[in-house]
């Protein structure tokens, strides 16, 4: 999102210091869910206990989080498969004050789930603007196979 609002502003000629402004601006109003098919690098990197990553992905439990205002990651909900979490992602979306504007949604080969949530959105909030891609290298990586990351315009803000 950023990185097109910022393609954007400079195809309008806008200065440098202008498109700081503007960017700035634009991020205030931007959220980040991700929904987690494994806790794998979560267990790998501290931030879980093994154990309770292998249990979580056993009972087909998926963390459905988002990117705090310090930077990492914060654990918004726990659902049981990918329907559920799905629907829980949207409800969390509309909190966090999606109605309309641009979702772009990553998959993490989990192109089926990515056209699920587009199709919630769809039938949810019927204003919004949604764009799926895969995901590359990096976020492939911390995100696991299955996984899907949401960014979207805040509109409350």
């Amino acid at each position: 999102l950023i990185l097109h609002k910022m393609e954007e502003l400079v195809l309008a000629g806008l200065s440098f210091e202008e498109i700081c402004k503007e960017i700035e601006a634009y991020h205030s109003r931007t959220g980040l869910l991700f929904v987690l098919e494994s806790m794998k690098n979560l267990a790998n990197n501290g931030r879980v206990s093994p154990l309770v990553a292998k249990m979580a992905g056993l009972l087909g439990i998926r963390v459905v989080g988002r990117a705090s205002d310090k930077g990492d990651l914060e654990q918004l909900h726990k659902a049981r498969g990918e329907k559920k979490a799905l629907e829980v992602t949207v409800e969390s979306m509309k909190e966090l004050g999606l109605t309309d504007g641009k979702v772009y949604i990553a998959h993490c080969m989990n192109e089926t789930a990515a056209l699920g949530l587009k199709a919630l959105l769809n039938k949810e909030l019927p204003k919004v603007e949604v764009t799926i891609y895969p995901t590359g290298g990096l976020c492939s990586f911390y995100a696991e196979r299955g996984s899907i990351m949401v960014g979207f315009e805040d509109s409350l803000a």
